[in-house]
């Protein structure tokens, strides 16, 4: 998913194995990029400015904040459009670990980074009576884990959902955290059939 410079967003999908798309984006404003692994997994993103060289890469480390700028993109997209993301992201950091909803009302009005910007630290979990197994985690600021029936685990996790999969018993381990009231909810399920 990506801006096209119109007020709206353009998807495209790519096929098994393809790692590379060519597109035709404007070159008087920003481009923001976010790709979904698998359509709904933790976003990549990346960024282009104008004048810049012609090859985008996608991180997990900007999928945050491309994601928030993404989906603001519909209420101002010229606000979006005008913003240097890459000194937003050098400014911000982790945009996983911030008050998200504050940067983006505060972007869209033309007001740039809000002195008071909240950020939050991450979450401390703990995880109980999950199945034994070696979980790999969605995200890469993350570490996989092994695990034994009955242990207790402790995590620290950032905002929003992660994902833990064990793929001998395809079960996957979600876990949403919220930052600001410092809650999580956890569930186990069957994995995905990727």
């Amino acid at each position: 998913m990506y801006t096209n410079g119109e007020g709206t967003r353009n998807t495209i999908h790519l096929k098994e194995g393809q790692k590379t798309v060519t597109l035709v984006v404007p070159r008087d404003s920003l481009t923001v990029f976010c790709a979904y692994p698998l359509s709904f997994l933790h976003p990549y993103g990346g960024f282009y400015h104008p004048g810049e060289t012609t090859s985008v890469t996608l991180t997990q480390e900007q999928g945050e904040l491309a994601k928030l700028l993404l989906d603001s993109y519909q209420f101002n997209p010229e606000a979006v459009e005008h913003i240097n993301a890459t000194y937003l992201a050098e400014e911000v950091g982790d945009a996983s670990l911030l008050d998200g909803n504050a940067l983006v009302v505060s972007l869209l009005n033309g007001e740039g980074i809000p002195p008071d910007l909240q950020y939050y630290e991450k979450l401390e979990v703990i995880v109980r009576d999950i199945p034994s197994g070696y979980w790999v985690p969605e995200r890469i600021s993350q570490q996989p884990f092994w695990n034994r029936w009955g242990e207790e685990l402790t995590l620290e996790l950032e905002g929003g959902l992660q994902r833990f999969l064990n793929r001998e018993d395809s079960l996957c381990l979600s876990l949403y955290t919220d930052l600001k009231d410092g809650s999580y909810m956890s569930s186990l399920s069957k994995a995905p059939l990727w």
